[in-house]
């Protein structure tokens, strides 16, 4: 679990501006936990979100922005997660940020 969130800091922090702002919240309920982490970046075209957990997908405003990246880091991330019998997805308005989610059930046979 700690690749999957230094991963989402590491983009997090990656596609906001100096001035922006990152923030990790966690929820317990009874099934499990929910991470969040919310940045005020520049957000990700609607027509591409589907394409984020993609491997190798790289958002076109990414690129545009020369941040390094090879488009692995969140396909890594959705299989950890899924490993874990998780679910993460993001929601998106572009040149407003992103915030990507994540549950892990407290109690799952990890294979």
């Amino acid at each position: 679990m700690r690749l999957v969130i230094q991963n989402l800091l590491d983009n997090a922090v990656k596609y906001t501006p100096k001035k922006g702002k990152v923030t990790i919240s966690v929820k317990y309920s009874k099934l499990g936990v929910e991470v969040a982490i919310k940045d005020t970046g520049m957000g990700i075209p609607k027509e591409q979100q589907k394409q984020l957990f993609t491997k190798f997908f790289r958002g076109n405003n990414a690129v545009k922005s020369q941040t390094e990246g090879t488009g692995l880091g969140l396909f890594i991330v959705k299989n950890i997660v899924e490993k874990h019998y998780g679910k993460i997805w993001a929601e998106s308005e572009e040149n407003k940020g992103t915030t990507f989610r994540f549950t892990i059930p407290f109690q799952a046979d990890i294979e």
